[in-house]
């Protein structure tokens, strides 16, 4: 089970100064580069009154609609040259990066490149290629790259110089749709805890939150992306509730109670206003 406890400051303070590296080295591809996953609640919400507990890996969408293959060989020269890795045996898409905590730990970040599924190779295969390496297809992906938002990031470099980057992350919106398509895929106790987070801190409240999301609902792949969302908060003790519920890892019962029951009711007032039903894999 994936917990609060498992994301210590040092591991995430290490994936945010390998995240604000990566995105300087590979500043001229910035456009066309969407951050998604775990690093995206903070960075889109950062009023939020309560902390995010950040995240220990990277996932960096990669627009190969608008890059050449040879661009995309670039950014693989760029980030090897960089003291990024792969290894053997090991999915293409994926890179790892070793740095030194204060404490002396090395500390390994992964970085995972994805891609969007239409437009390139057919869906029933894994990776999109580009020249010698490949993303990985993430359902819902394709979305990420419509009126991305841009924000400040801003951090410690892994050799000790703070940097700022202006950085492209999803909207709220197709972020829901990619954190659903995950949430449906596997039993990740964080991905409910996103959705939940930003559902709940997102600046407005309820009613800016449908505001923004409800232009997408016309659309095939956002509707699964959140009728997989709605499926899993259908019940107060469905996956998602009690997910947000284990990841906090809540002692007094009655909170943990309380928790459960906002995420179920909050998720699902959200989802009943935009009329989203429950996905059914047929």
């Amino acid at each position: 089970m994936v917990k609060q406890s498992d994301y210590s400051q040092p591991e995430v303070q290490a994936c945010i100064s390998v995240l604000v590296e990566v995105m300087t080295v590979l500043g001229e591809f910035r456009d066309n580069i969407v951050i998604v996953g775990g690093n995206v609640p903070p960075l889109l919400i950062p009023s939020a009154k309560e902390k995010h507990p950040g995240t220990l890996d990277i996932d960096l969408a990669i627009d190969y609609k608008h890059i050449t293959d040879d661009t995309y060989k670039t950014i693989i020269k760029t980030l090897k040259s960089r003291s990024y890795y792969q290894k053997e045996g090991e999915q293409p898409y994926i890179f790892y990066r070793d740095i030194d905590s204060e404490s002396g730990k090395k500390i390994t970040v992964q970085i995972d490149l994805l891609a969007g599924e239409y437009g390139g190779t057919g869906r029933r295969h894994r990776h999109q290629n580009v020249q010698d390496a490949k993303a990985r297809k993430a359902r819902g992906c394709d979305l990420v790259f419509n009126n991305p938002v841009k924000v400040k990031l801003m951090g410690t470099l892994p050799n000790g110089a703070v940097n700022e980057v202006i950085v492209k992350i999803p909207s709220i919106g197709p972020y829901l749709v990619t954190k659903g398509m995950a949430l449906w895929d596997r039993m990740n106790e964080k991905d409910a805890l996103d959705i939940y987070f930003c559902c709940r801190h997102y600046p407005g409240g309820l009613p800016a939150l449908i505001k923004d999301v409800e232009p997408l609902v016309k659309n095939r792949l956002a509707k699964e992306g959140l009728g997989k969302i709605r499926a899993k908060f259908i019940d107060i003790n469905s996956i998602g509730p009690v997910a947000v519920a284990d990841f906090s890892e809540l002692k007094d019962q009655e909170e943990r109670a309380r928790i459960q029951r906002e995420a179920f009711e909050l998720i699902n007032t959200l989802m009943e206003r935009l009329s989203i039903e429950p996905f059914v894999d047929l």
